[in-house]
């Protein structure tokens, strides 16, 4: 991973010089992160590049930015590189043996419709901790594009039939948006019609080929004009061109051999590959005068995240755009600047070797078993801090209720299991992603693809931590432990609609056993998932993980009962182990502190009854 320094994270203020005076632009702090995701996935194209002897090169304002700014322009938020169209092919085709790294192009994305590849990261924003420590505290998708250079033919003919082939492709696909977007009664729809028409055909006649059908796709066109953009090789050209541009009528002709090596030139923390003479470049790109910037105004919708932001705005219902803002931020950048800056001291002080004496019983494990134990009490204290921060109660249930209360003594090599109430299970999930201390993780079915249990988890979280100081943290366990909540359900007084719910989550936990994780799904399963939908009137997204979908809807149906007359209350997470934990609801209305190891616990108050 690359490493930036703290201070890099910071908002700061650039400051130049231009035709009118001298500039000045703030970069958010949020945008740094952003620039840093972006740096972050540079470094992986440049190592894919590098191991399969693929050439590229920074382009457009990436390369302006390394020769005037030595890194972005103040108002720029994305990267552009370019490559000869036979490295593109190339990438294009070793990439699928790189985790964690997807191209779109018009060959293989049906909605690209870009001449520029995209290479991201991911498609869907995050809220995973691990993605935030290996992409720098930026939780949305981030990329690169990827321009594709073509070589002009030397033959002039050959050259204005090449250019006008792509502008008659770019015509037909502006008029068969155009068409797609309005209706016949149109008064100018005939036109279009006919202009789409005449496109068509003389892009068969001139190209001779026949498309698939009368009306073919969008990509189908897009990627005949990729294909005439490639048409023609080194061997018959003396120049290199970005052909959008010669399409639009600039002059953009580069001899060819300033792209033959690349010099590596600085760009913020990193270094990028810049083409020979690319002086000639950025004049034929920017003009005369590019070491002066022209206007000091962000493009295309700056900052670029803001588009993710309103979506999470109105999926989720925030009161403000603002709102939406500051909760992502404190669940991304904010815990990735504490991840940075966390300490290594416990929060339970004690003299671990005094501590680890007081379990000397040989039944109760070794030196190794007693240091995990102490790091689940770590664990343990994180969870109560949370719940205390929102006044929420909590409960220990099943064997850690057990020995809290005496009834086993085997503490140091049990779990830690506790519970909290349906009502209060929203609050703890926007807390958790927001207040979770650096040092430890946190899975649940609403936060993680893979998760496949209905109780959530918290964990002390080594990744990407210096193990000595993980174990000190953890009172020198080395390894990871966890804590699991689960959710203190509801039981109608209706036995006969009780019995109902129960036998649709019952059946929901068993279906998603036999659930496959990842899309696409055959026809067999779809067709239950569509099953499902009809019997029990529940949403079920085909495009992620089925398993946890399935459980997902189990808890859904779960929790929609919210009857505060019932009498009684389930641990529905229990029925995925196959138990039926049903207790009279009074049992959970108070709890009581009560010791265990070396921290508390909370119990129900009416345990004795349980």
């Amino acid at each position: 991973m690359l490493d930036f320094d703290i201070s890099f994270f910071e908002e700061e203020t650039r400051r130049g010089k231009t035709d009118e005076g001298e500039y000045e632009f703030t970069i958010p702090a949020f945008m740094k992160h952003a620039w840093a995701a972006q740096l972050e996935m540079l470094s992986k194209v440049d190592m894919i590049c590098k191991e399969n002897n693929i050439q590229y090169f920074v382009d457009w304002g990436s390369l302006l930015g390394t020769i005037r700014h030595k890194g972005y322009i103040p108002w720029d938020d994305d990267i552009d590189l370019c490559m000869k169209r036979a490295d593109l092919n190339r990438f294009c085709e070793v990439v699928d043996n790189y985790d964690g790294i997807i191209i779109h192009t018009n060959f293989n994305t049906a909605d690209h419709g870009a001449h520029a590849a995209r290479v991201m990261n991911s498609t869907v924003f995050t809220i995973e901790r691990d993605a935030y420590k290996d992409y720098h505290g930026f939780p949305f998708p981030v990329g690169l594009d990827v321009f594709p250079l073509d070589y002009v033919p030397r033959d002039k003919a050959l050259e204005e039939e090449q250019v006008e082939a792509t502008r008659v492709c770019s015509t037909a696909v502006h008029e068969k948006q155009w068409l797609s977007e309005n209706n016949p009664s149109n008064k100018e729809y005939v036109k279009h019609l006919m202009e789409y028409q005449a496109a068509l055909s003389w892009l068969e006649d001139t190209c001779n080929i026949k498309f698939s059908q009368e009306n073919p796709s969008e990509q189908e066109i897009l990627i005949l004009k990729e294909e005439i953009s490639g048409l023609y090789t080194e061997e018959e050209s003396d120049y290199l061109t970005e052909m959008p541009c010669l399409g639009n009528g600039r002059d953009y002709y580069i001899p060819k051999e300033y792209y033959d090596k690349a010099t590596y030139m600085p760009f913020e923390n990193t270094m990028v590959p810049v083409p020979d003479n690319y002086d000639f470049i950025l004049r034929k790109k920017y003009g005369d005068n590019y070491m002066t910037p022209l206007n000091i105004s962000a493009g295309h919708d700056y900052p670029f995240y803001n588009t993710f932001i309103r979506a999470i705005f109105d999926e989720r219902k925030h009161k403000t755009f603002e709102g939406a803002c500051e909760y992502i931020e404190n669940i991304s950048s904010k815990f990735y600047i504490n991840f940075l800056t966390k300490t290594c001291e416990p929060t339970i002080d004690c003299d671990e070797l005094k501590m680890l004496g007081e379990y000397t019983n040989e039944n109760m494990g070794n030196v190794d078993s007693k240091r995990k134990f102490l790091a689940k009490c770590e664990v343990l204290e994180e969870f109560k801090r949370l719940c205390q921060s929102i006044s929420i109660p909590y409960y220990a249930i099943d064997e850690t209720l057990a020995i809290a209360t005496g009834s086993d003594d085997d503490i140091v090599n049990a779990d830690i299991h506790v519970a909290i109430r349906r009502g209060d299970l929203n609050d703890f999930l926007l807390i958790i992603g927001q207040e979770l201390g650096a040092w430890f993780n946190y899975s649940t079915l609403y936060s993680n693809e893979m998760h496949d249990s209905m109780r959530i988890i918290i964990k002390s979280d080594s990744y990407l931590c210096n193990p000595d100081e993980f174990a000190a943290r953890f009172h020198g366990c080395s390894k990871e432990v966890a804590i699991d909540i689960a959710v203190i359900d509801v039981v109608s007084d209706d036995a006969s609609k009780e019995e109902v719910r129960k036998m649709l989550i019952e059946n929901l936990i068993m279906t998603s056993k036999s659930m496959p994780t990842s899309p696409p799904y055959n026809d067999e399963i779809l067709g239950i998932v569509d099953e499902w939908k009809k019997i029990a009137q529940i949403d079920i997204n085909t495009e992620v993980n089925l398993r946890r979908e399935f459980l997902r809807a189990a808890d859904n149906v779960a929790g929609a009962n919210r009857d505060e007359n019932a009498s009684k209350v389930r641990i529905t997470a229990d029925l995925q182990d196959g138990v039926d934990s049903i207790y009279d609801k009074s049992l959970f209305e108070e709890a009581t502190c009560v010791p265990y190891g070396p921290t508390k616990i909370s119990i129900p108050a009416g345990y004795g009854e349980m």
